[in-house]
């Protein structure tokens, strides 16, 4: 049987970052030769970046592939290199990839199926290409080829080819013969999707009956997506090699030598590029890392994306620091405890001279000499109490910031609200009461909080963190321009319910079981409160609101699940029925349907956040609700 030795090539890239993208790919080339790789499989549009948005369909977009592509042709003389980048043909574009050898580019092998649901919009700038079309583009082979090394040939699937089921391209390539097949992907992370991927290159390499290279995207690309970063050689239904999931590396590399079957077939469809270059194999076969195999994979994927989409939007905005309001309460909590892990991970991974070089913009970075004085620069809290505050959040916050490191402040905002109140008093020319004005007193507090916070982060050049979570955006329980202020919004993406466990496992577990944050234990022993109101209320999140878990299934029922709102009753009666009457059921669906409605234009206005789970609220990337609407309430049964 003849052998090839094959690589997938994993990728931190930006877009419209031209030559660092270009850069990126070199150095991954390098990697590859090294170990002796006859082919490279890069992933999906990366010469370009994936996240281009609405870039894509500027021709100097599509001038820059073209005059990067051309670039590569010198490093594919001796080695397959398949980029993938956007290309236009008869008026439509094209997400496709480019197949270099012997200093030229042999094919473009166009995308068949468009990821266009969640968080993808691809048909807003790609067609669809027809399997089993062919032609040729300026002399260049375009469409559905295969292509011959010798007597090698292999198939390509771009990303959502291969979620297609029976319609997957893979399955024609098995009957038209071919020895593997690459896929260069973009797949987002999501909890849990690591297994699909690498279930689908498993089954892909099976209905060859060959073998199959994947190649995903690392990081975060472009500000909400974040990329595992996997790949994977699969073949006889075993994983040969796969990456370290979310590394902090510019790039990572894998390679294996693979067995496979020849081919008789010369058809009109097969591109033979010639026979492969003599080079000694050296597979990059890296240890699976123990976290994968713990029984806390969701904890462990959760903390680990957020650091990395944090890590990466710190240096690709070439920001300097982090600033966080720092209630003492849950949210604000974890994301102290998340960017803290983001530095740590960045050390342990990177070294000390990696981390420098990445954020040697930072005009006061020669001057850390260790992992705690780079923290300390970097993360800046403050705990801005009312009369309204309790001691326990005070001594909650002080004490994680004093365990984490972090530059923290403490000042009191009671003159700014009074301040503010005594001037609106004045204009109405009454006294404001919590029993008439009680949200008014309540947002007054939160936003004065945010002007402060501002000022920080304007004068250390830092990125203000918004600290609302995505069980707050459904019921619009934040105060605009209070807790929702910020540049990015890390936790927007997952529910309260989820973050509190997530909270007890970093404080008890921690990363790997080696790294944990010991100052979460105050704040894991409070009930969730804004403190907005007198201390005398006790108020409580749920108490306001109702259980997190319902809020939280009542969101994916309606918006995930797109049940009626009569249908997401009798969910909630079959669920919860043994612990909550009717009449308390009844009211949380009332409830929640009529605050959804009501704040669809608070989620409108958050920060970007980050995709973690399988759906998200963010209007701009995966749920839209109309800002006007009779809601949903009114389809309730009465």
């Amino acid at each position: 049987m003849p052998k090839i030795h094959v690589a997938a090539g994993v990728l931190n890239q930006t877009p419209l970052d031209w030559e660092g993208n270009f850069q990126r790919i070199l150095g991954a080339i390098q990697v590859a030769a090294d170990a002796g790789a006859n082919l490279v499989c890069f992933p999906e549009m990366c010469l370009t970046g994936y996240g281009c948005e609405d870039q894509f369909f500027s021709p100097f977009t599509q001038e820059k592939a073209q005059e990067y592509v051309h670039k590569l042709l010198d490093y594919s003389k001796d080695t397959v290199l398949l980029v993938g980048l956007p290309l236009s043909f008869e008026a439509n574009l094209y997400n496709v990839v480019a197949v270099l050898y012997q200093g030229k580019i042999q094919a473009y092998i166009p995308k068949q199926f468009l990821a266009n649901e969640g968080l993808h919009y691809e048909a807003r700038w790609f067609s669809a290409w027809p399997a089993g079309i062919r032609t040729v583009i300026q002399g260049i082979p375009f469409g559905d080829y295969r292509l011959g090394l010798g007597d090698i040939c292999f198939g390509v699937e771009i990303c959502q080819d291969a979620w297609e089921g029976e319609k997957r391209p893979a399955h024609a390539l098995a009957k038209r013969g071919v020895s593997f097949i690459c896929n260069p992907t973009a797949s987002h992370f999501s909890f849990g999707k690591s297994k699909v991927r690498q279930q689908l290159a498993l089954e892909g390499a099976s209905i060859i009956q060959g073998a199959y290279v994947f190649a995903n995207l690392l990081g975060n690309e472009s500000g909400r997506t974040i990329f595992d970063g996997d790949a994977y050689i699969a073949q006889d239904g075993k994983i040969l090699a796969q990456t370290k999931r979310f590394s902090f590396q510019d790039s990572q590399v894998i390679s294996a030598t693979i067995d496979v079957n020849g081919f008789t077939s010369h058809a009109d469809d097969l591109i033979q590029m010639g026979a492969l270059s003599s080079q000694t194999a050296k597979p990059i076969v890296p240890e699976i890392s123990t976290w994968e195999s713990t029984k806390y994979i969701k904890e462990e994927e959760f903390a680990r994306s957020i650091a990395l989409g944090l890590w990466d939007y710190l240096r690709k905005s070439y920001s300097y620091g982090y600033v966080i309001s720092l209630s003492g309460g849950a949210d604000s909590s974890a994301i102290a405890s998340l960017c803290a892990s983001a530095i740590h991970l960045a050390v342990e991974e990177l070294g000390w001279a990696g981390v420098q070089k990445r954020l040697a913009f930072i005009p006061w970075m020669n001057t850390c000499a260790h992992e705690a004085d780079l923290l300390r620069q970097l993360m800046t809290t403050i705990y801005q109490g009312t009369v309204n505050s309790s001691a326990d959040t005070r001594i909650s916050a002080a004490a994680l910031a004093v365990s984490i490191g972090t530059q923290h402040h403490e000042i009191e905002i009671d003159a700014l609200v009074q301040g503010y109140r005594s001037l609106i008093e004045s204009t109405i020319q009454r006294p404001l009461t919590w029993e008439q004005d009680d949200i008014t007193l309540q947002n007054v507090q939160a936003r004065v909080r945010a002007p402060s916070a501002w000022m920080l982060a304007n004068i250390k050049n830092a990125l203000l963190l918004a600290t609302s979570n995505r069980s707050e955006a459904s019921v619009g329980y934040a105060t605009m321009d209070g807790d929702t202020s910020g540049s990015i919004s890390p936790i927007a993406g997952i529910d309260k319910a989820y973050l509190r466990t997530w909270l007890r496992w970093m404080e008890k577990e921690g990363l790997d079981g080696l790294w944990r944050v010991a100052g979460l234990a105050h704040v894991n022993q409070l009930e969730p409160s804004a403190e907005l109101r007198p201390l005398d209320t006790k108020q409580v999140d749920e108490e306001d609101l109702m259980p997190y878990p319902i809020l939280n299934a009542l969101e994916r029922w309606s918006f995930y699940e797109h049940q009626s709102p009569a249908a997401c009753f009798e969910s909630l009666k079959r669920v919860y029925g043994a612990q909550f009457s009717s009449e308390q059921l009844n009211g949380f669906i009332h409830r929640f349907f009529r605050l959804w409605a009501r704040n669809q234009w608070k989620r409108e206005r958050y920060a970007p956040g980050f995709h973690v789970d399988d759906y998200s609220l963010d209007p701009k990337s995966w749920l839209r609700f109309p800002i006007l609407s009779a809601g949903l309430e009114k389809d309730l049964p009465q």
